[in-house]
């Protein structure tokens, strides 16, 4: 085996052009698209600033007024008619609206002015506003006949708008946020849970995660360019293969009552060895070009050379289920166009062209069972939390891989009865 180990790693040398392609496109790729993308993903960007409008169609006191009226025509003991409107006017929703959104919190990047319809829909044809909120009649009393009599009604805020915008998505979100909490704070109201103070608004702002790292996209790129790569590499030994079919190689090492396995086992080990020189070499490189991972422990570079590892080692089964493949064919460009749909698909899959997060959720569970998918998946982890207990159960499932596909290339790969 170790011969043909040897010659598979002095196919690799002389072929100087591919050999400098492969270890070097990576790192320049990865340059290029950190600076195309600087800046785009920083934290520290332009934040979203909101111009609202609040348009109403009716008077707070007079919706109040028609409320008291209903509440003052029930049966009821007085003193729980007083109980009532004393609620009312507490939790009067136009109040708690406004309140919430002129709160400290949201007034940084929200300016609200109330307006007429006509007003508000100039504005916002001439884009001086980004939206307006609407109030629709009888809201006042609508909404307390529903939280506090128990009556069906259909009446709610609208958010009117030109086009659809980041703006007009954090206005649906907040104003959702809102109704779910006043929702939610009406119902413990009614179950005597809470002891009838204002309405615990949502509160705006950030909150971090201690302990936790962040996942850069300079981070994304190196780890989504290196695995593609790599991938790509069992390609290229598959096709070496070729040559040496070509040339009735494997037909006189058959003949000379050499082991085929060890021809396979030689392919294997020399692409792990490529490979993992490859991926190192570019991450070497990108660290010390852009300080990909900054401040992190030896702990943590153990963890990411051990995921790295075992990747590498599927790739390196990969690579001998294809050589096996472009044996058994008799097309050998039908065998090439084979493998890059293949690599093509677990790129697209696992992340290696845009973010598996950018995905729906099914093709982001579909992606996290290729091997370039989990083990971005594991690393993001690993990058964020740094918990080895994170780790055993994917490496696990990459050992997997390369086993299962070792045991399909051996089963498929030909002997010396079937030349």
């Amino acid at each position: 085996m170790w011969s043909f180990l040897k010659k598979d790693l002095l196919v690799f040398w002389r072929d100087r052009i591919g050999l400098l392609m492969t270890l070097l496109l990576p790192i320049v790729l990865i340059a290029v698209l950190n600076f195309a993308f600087a800046g785009l993903f920083n934290d520290e960007g332009n934040p979203v600033n909101i111009n609202l409008g609040v348009v109403e169609d009716e008077g707070t006191a007079s919706g109040m007024r028609e409320f008291e009226d209903l509440v003052e025509q029930m049966s009821l003991p007085s003193n729980e008619k007083e109980e009532l409107l004393r609620q009312a006017t507490l939790n009067e929703p136009r109040n708690i609206l406004n309140h919430f959104l002129q709160s400290p919190e949201l007034k940084e990047w929200i300016k609200v002015e109330e307006l007429t319809e006509e007003e508000a829909s100039s504005l916002v044809v001439d884009g001086k506003l980004d939206a307006y909120i609407k109030i629709p009649n009888r809201f006042t009393v609508e909404v307390l006949s529903a939280v506090m009599l128990g009556e069906e009604t259909d009446t709610s805020l609208t958010i009117h708008a030109e086009e659809f915008s980041t703006e007009v998505q954090v206005l649906q979100e907040m104003v959702n946020q809102f109704v779910h909490s006043l929702n939610f704070q009406f119902a413990l109201n009614s179950t005597g849970v809470t002891s009838g103070n204002e309405p615990v608004l949502p509160v705006g702002g950030i909150e971090k995660i201690e302990e936790t790292k962040t996942y850069t996209m300079v981070q994304y790129f190196t780890i989504a360019m290196s695995t593609l790569f790599t991938l790509f590499i069992a390609q290229t030994v598959a096709m070496k293969t070729v040559t040496e079919k070509r040339e009735r190689v494997f037909n006189r090492i058959i003949l000379s009552n050499s082991s085929p396995l060890a021809f396979l086992m030689g392919k294997t080990i020399s692409t792990f060895c490529f490979c993992w020189v490859q991926i190192m070499l570019t991450l070497v490189a990108v660290q010390l070009l852009f300080d990909v991972f900054p401040d992190h422990s030896v702990a943590f570079w153990k963890g990411l050379l051990l995921v790295l590892t075992f990747f590498v080692l599927t790739v390196s089964g990969l690579s001998a289920l294809f050589t096996t493949i472009t044996l058994r064919l008799q097309d050998l460009n039908a065998a090439n166009g084979i493998f890059t749909v293949m690599i093509m698909f677990l790129a697209a899959l696992g992340g290696n062209f845009f973010p598996l997060q950018g995905l729906p959720e099914i093709f982001q569970k579909i992606g996290d069972w290729t091997p370039n998918g989990l083990t971005q998946s594991i690393l993001i982890k690993w990058i964020q939390n740094g918990v080895y207990s994170d780790l055993w159960l994917p490496m696990s499932i990459l050992l997997t891989f390369f086993i299962g596909c070792m045991i399909v290339s051996v089963a498929l790969f030909p002997r010396k009865e079937s030349m």
